[in-house]
């Protein structure tokens, strides 16, 4: 690297760097440094505040990251002409350079460090619920499977049975009107099983899970609805990525089958590079984005599992009724 595209690299580093000679007199002082505190070249850099009053020995450093054994971080307030009221985090090195003794000074702005972990926890925990939540709908989708459709089940053949002893005409059609309410009901569940958490995502992985669950939106919606899928037979997703780009495709289909009131949807996956891109295109009812988003979770979450996966995702809406949900999500095991 040559010595000015080194030299760039610094003054733009996103933390502040100045470098001061034996006497705290200013040699360098990178961008970020400046914008922070304000000094500049030639000027001696003042000690904290906690640096200013602490009591030291005959011949010891007053500044406390300039010690022996320093502390390898230090947070105080540091006198500037900028902000008179900001603490900085604050860290120090030695170098000889040219026979001399150089201090190296790294300036933070805890408030935007602060800021940055903030975020970073707040990914984390919205990580972690969605995980959570894919757990709690695998328990409860295998509860209405296991337990409570298979007692629906009974009752019906129970009802149906009956049926057949049943002579009086008024109760035999009371009874017909409880089957059809008991079929129903376990229609409604076998749905309510299938969007909790798709059986065959677990046993045969993302593809076959959106194949079966592109049938069953046809037969459920009344709809027309296409799934055109460009992806390499060796390309494997790992768990999260999988279930997360369906949910995001199951998410776009309800809405636009239920808001939209769409009766044709395509939807288009392939791979470029390490990213996957989604397009999920349909014929219904034209929308102001502006105006959705602060209307319910269903778009929320999907933007929150496109930026766990460093993506993005977008909504297209045209007046003519085509509309579009599309975007990508950056795989790890790509090949």
């Amino acid at each position: 690297m040559r010595d000015e595209h080194f030299k760039k690299v610094v003054e733009e580093c996103a933390e502040g760097i100045v470098i001061m000679d034996e006497y705290r007199t200013v040699q360098y002082i990178n961008k970020k440094a400046y914008q922070i505190t304000g000094w500049k070249i030639g000027e001696s850099v003042p000690y904290c505040s906690y640096c200013q009053l602490r009591e030291v020995s005959e011949h010891e450093e007053r500044c406390i990251l300039a010690n022996d054994n320093a502390l390898p971080s230090f947070r105080s307030h540091m006198p500037n002409y900028v902000d008179t009221e900001t603490d900085f985090e604050m860290s120090m090195n030695k170098i000889e350079m040219d026979g001399g003794n150089y201090r190296v000074l790294i300036i933070r702005n805890p408030s935007l460090m602060n800021q940055v972990e903030k975020v970073k926890t707040q990914e984390l925990l919205i990580h972690e619920t969605m995980l959570a939540q894919e757990s709690e709908r695998k328990r409860i989708a295998r509860e209405l499977h296991d337990h409570i459709g298979q007692s629906v089940y009974s009752i019906y053949l129970g009802l149906d049975g009956i049926k057949r002893h049943v002579d009086s005409p008024e109760y035999a059609e009371r009874l017909e009107k409880m089957n059809v309410v008991m079929e129903d009901t376990l229609q409604c569940l076998k749905r309510l099983t299938k969007e909790l958490r798709p059986q065959l995502y677990d046993n045969l992985g993302f593809e076959s899970a959106l194949r079966s669950s592109v049938e069953d939106w046809c037969s459920l919606y009344n709809i027309q609805c296409s799934l055109n899928i460009h992806l390499p037979n060796d390309l494997k997703f790992d768990n999260d990525e999988g279930l997360h780009l369906y949910r995001i495709i199951q998410e776009a289909v309800n809405n636009a089958v239920r808001h939209g009131k769409a009766t044709a949807i395509i939807i288009d996956i392939f791979k470029v590079d390490e990213e996957v891109y989604f397009q999920i295109s349909n014929n219904g009812l034209s929308f102001n984005f502006k105006k959705l988003t602060g209307t319910g979770l269903g778009i929320k979450h999907m933007k929150e599992r496109v930026n766990m996966l460093n993506g993005d995702i977008k909504w297209i809406s045209k007046d003519n009724g085509a509309n579009r949900v599309e975007g990508y999500i950056t795989i790890k095991s790509s090949k």
